[in-house]
């Protein structure tokens, strides 16, 4: 293809690397949290599982939030109209608080009852709780963090959102180590310090963008003129009407990772540990690919902003075919380095070691399917503003198809925990028919920019 030239594959990188990077850190710090308690056994490590999933559940419609002042400031971008991505902002800040709130809220009430789905182990429920009690509140700094990123990222500004977080990221690392084992006149907080680490950096995370953007006038940073704009209705059905389906398709497939998890949970807290243990190492590999899908996006997007359609369809057949081979080519040298990343693991349990090397090359293999149902559906797809049928997708997938399959061979045929995961990815199998059939009817190819 055409496309395929050295300024096409410098674009995509120069957009690329800053992401995946700041993905994959992000990931990382999540498998440093299970590695920094590891030493205080399996509920410990199974409670942090849980309560990140649980937490994940709230992140990923926050994500879906974000998602779609990345889609529309890509389109405004690339249409000209730049001046529009700080009133996008100010609306997608005020809805994320007003779905966060009562979640906050309830969160405060229900945490136990809600690790309890998981687990019967009172040791892991009195964990999980309270660190969902301590890390919830930092929600509301990452619904700032991830709109103004999805703003920043759309206009191709990468590398600004990636500083940020590594500095917040290092600041984590920091404050895990010091919290979890005590020093300094601190008293060994275990799990509750991991929690206090967590929320203390997205504080510094949202205080250290909010200052640097105002301080040099960043073009997307909202003035007060943007204020006027919260009572135009015909902008917040725009935005509500593009957010919704998001909203809920992500917050439906990350439903479904936490129906995994409880499947998981109620085979016991060994299985649930290994789950735990596997699914950040499998995060960073995928993290790894977002960086791509969200060139993808951005790309597609500043394309179909400016009615450049056959652009926008060459990058995602582009993206859509390389990102599943590079991922596989990944995933052999991450797997030639599996007793190097088991090491780290060392303090556990002899039996969930075992465990978890059974299944750690389906994880790591199966990831290529997922990066390709990725790169489609988030960089192509969505970009176009076709969401609903992603949610639709989303739901067959999950929850009509892998779901129930799972769940009848965990606690029906009660298979050992290799072939319970290994039905679980009949998801990606289902999504990936609907997704390639859904892109190639081209349905996708529109201008959102236009009223």
């Amino acid at each position: 293809m055409t496309m395929f030239t050295i300024d096409f594959l410098k674009k995509t990188m120069k957009l690329a690397w800053p992401i995946s990077l700041q993905s994959v850190l992000v990931t990382f710090l999540g498998m440093i949290d299970i590695i920094m308690v590891s030493h205080l056994g399996n509920e410990a490590v199974a409670a942090v599982g849980i309560g990140n999933r649980i937490f994940f559940v709230v992140l990923i419609m926050l994500t879906g939030i974000a998602t779609g002042v990345g889609i529309m400031s890509a389109q405004y971008y690339g249409a000209s109209q730049a001046n529009k991505i700080k009133n996008t902002i100010v609306l997608a800040i005020i809805f994320a608080y007003l779905f966060l709130l009562p979640v906050i809220v309830l969160n405060f009430f229900y945490a136990a009852p809600i690790v309890n789905l998981a687990t019967t182990d009172l040791a892991v429920i009195g964990f999980g709780e309270s660190y969902l009690w301590i890390t919830a509140p930092s929600l509301l700094f990452i619904a700032v963090i991830l709109i103004f990123e999805g703003a920043l990222r759309a206009t191709g500004q990468v590398k600004l959102p990636m500083v940020f977080s590594v500095l917040a990221i290092v600041l984590n690392v920091i404050l895990n180590y010091w919290l979890i084992n005590g020093g300094l006149g601190i008293e060994p907080m275990g799990i509750v310090g991991a929690a206090w680490a967590t929320t203390l950096a997205r504080l510094f995370h949202v205080l250290i963008l909010i200052y640097c953007l105002q301080k040099i006038a960043h073009p997307v940073f909202p003035n007060k003129e943007c204020l006027s704009k919260i009572y135009d209705r015909q902008k917040w059905f725009n935005f509500i009407q593009l957010t919704w389906p998001l909203m809920l398709s992500f917050g439906v497939w990350s439903l479904g990772t936490f129906g995994y998890q409880l499947i998981y949970g109620r085979i016991g807290t060994v299985e649930l540990a290994v789950m735990s243990m596997l699914t950040p190492i499998e995060g960073m590999l995928i993290a790894f690919f977002f960086g791509f899908s969200a060139a993808c996006s951005i790309i597609v997007g500043q394309n179909l902003g400016k009615d450049n359609f056959q652009e926008a369809w060459k990058t995602g057949v582009m993206f859509s075919m390389g990102g599943p081979i590079i991922t596989f080519a990944l995933a052999l040298i991450i797997y030639s380095f599996e007793g190097v990343i088991f090491k780290s693991f060392q303090a556990m349990e002899t039996l969930t070691l075992q465990l978890a090397a059974e299944i750690f090359a389906l994880i790591v293999f199966g990831t290529c399917l997922k990066v390709y149902n990725m790169t489609i559906s988030i960089g192509i797809l969505r970009a176009g503003g076709d969401n609903k049928y992603c949610l639709i997708i989303d739901t067959i997938g999950m929850w009509v198809v892998s779901l129930p399959l799972t769940f009848i061979a965990a606690f029906y045929f009660q298979w050992p925990l290799f072939y319970v995961v290994l039905t679980a990815y009949s998801e990606e199998m289902c999504k990936a028919v609907m997704f390639t059939w859904r892109m190639k009817k081209k349905v996708w190819l529109k201008n959102l920019t236009t009223d």
